[in-house]
C-alpha cells in the first residue's frame, strides 16, 4: 500500500476518508495522535461486549461506548467526526463472515448500533519514531493461541502486533510503551512467538508495510492488538458487527502524549 500523504490535523485526515481520496493508512498520515479501533454492534449484545472489553484491557484497551443510534463521535474525542464515513475502510461481518469492506457504512448504520472505541497501539508509533526508535521491520499482525478472558458469546484468541528493534533500544521502547495502557500498554511478548503459539511467522492477518527480511539481531517486541474484536466477532456469529478494516484506525483529535501514565 502506498504511503499516505501528509495532512496538518486529525480533521483533514479524516475529510479525506470521508471523500475516499486517502491512499494510505490513516495513522500514518499524521504522527502524534490517538488512533481509536471501532467496533459497532447491536445494543443487545453491547453489556456483554463491554464487559468482555473491561475484562480483557490489553488486548481491547476501552476508551468510549457511545449510545445506540449515535453515528456522531463526541467531541472530546473528535470534532465534526461521523463514524460511518472517516475510517478510510471498514469490515463488514455478518453470521461470524467478513462479507466485504467499504468506504462507508452509513445504509448500514441504524438506531440500535452502539459504537465502541478502543485504543490503538499506532498511536504511538510517531513518539516512538521522534525518539529515534523507529522498527527495524514491522509492524504486522498475527493471531495468537492465548485466549481472551471470555463474556457472554464473546471469546476467542488474542491478536498481536509485532514490531522489531535493536535490543538495547527494545529495552526503552517497552518501558515507554508501558506508559499508553489506553492503546495496549507494553509489549506481551518478547521473542517468545511458540510461546504466543504463533507457529508460522510467515502468516499474517496483516503483513508489514516494507517487505523483506527481519533486520539480524533485532528482538521481536508482540503487543495486544485491537483487531481482537473483530476476530471475538467471528467466533460469535453476531447478525451484524462492522469494524474498522485492519490499519484504518479512526485518527482522533487527542494528542497521544495527553494519554502518559506514570
Amino acid at each position: 500500500m502506498a504511503q499516505a500523504p501528509r495532512f496538518a490535523d486529525p480533521l483533514a485526515v479524516r475529510l479525506a476518508c470521508r471523500e475516499d481520496r486517502l491512499d494510505g493508512f490513516p495513522s500514518r498520515a499524521i504522527d502524534g495522535f490517538l488512533c481509536a479501533n471501532v467496533v459497532m454492534l447491536d445494543q443487545s449484545y453491547a453489556a456483554d461486549f463491554e464487559a468482555f472489553c473491561r475484562a480483557n484491557p490489553v488486548s481491547c484497551p476501552l476508551l468510549a461506548v457511545v449510545p445506540a443510534g449515535q453515528r456522531r463521535c463526541p467531541e472530546r474525542w473528535a470534532r465534526d467526526c461521523d463514524f460511518c464515513t472517516d475510517l478510510r475502510s471498514y469490515d463488514v461481518i455478518e453470521g461470524g463472515v467478513t462479507t466485504r469492506s467499504v468506504p462507508r457504512v452509513d445504509d448500514l448504520f441504524h438506531e440500535d448500533l452502539v459504537t465502541f472505541l478502543i485504543g490503538s497501539s499506532v498511536s504511538f508509533d510517531g513518539e516512538l519514531e521522534v525518539r529515534g526508535w523507529r522498527p527495524g521491520w514491522g509492524p504486522c499482525i498475527y493471531e495468537t493461541a492465548v485466549p481472551c478472558e471470555p463474556v457472554g458469546p464473546f471469546r476467542g484468541p488474542m491478536a498481536v502486533t509485532m514490531r522489531t528493534f535493536p535490543p538495547a533500544v527494545a529495552d526503552l521502547v517497552s518501558e515507554f510503551t508501558a506508559h499508553f495502557p489506553d492503546c495496549h500498554g507494553g509489549p506481551v511478548g518478547r521473542n517468545d512467538a511458540g510461546a504466543l503459539g504463533i507457529a508460522d511467522e510467515s502468516r499474517f492477518l496483516l503483513p508489514p508495510p516494507r517487505p523483506g527480511p527481519i533486520p539480524p539481531g533485532e528482538d521481536r517486541l508482540y503487543w495486544g492488538c485491537g483487531i481482537t474484536p473483530s476476530r471475538v466477532a467471528v467466533q460469535a456469529r453476531l447478525p451484524l458487527m462492522i469494524v474498522h478494516t485492519p490499519g484504518n484506525a479512526l485518527v482522533t483529535d487527542v494528542r497521544t502524549m495527553k494519554l502518559w501514565r506514570a
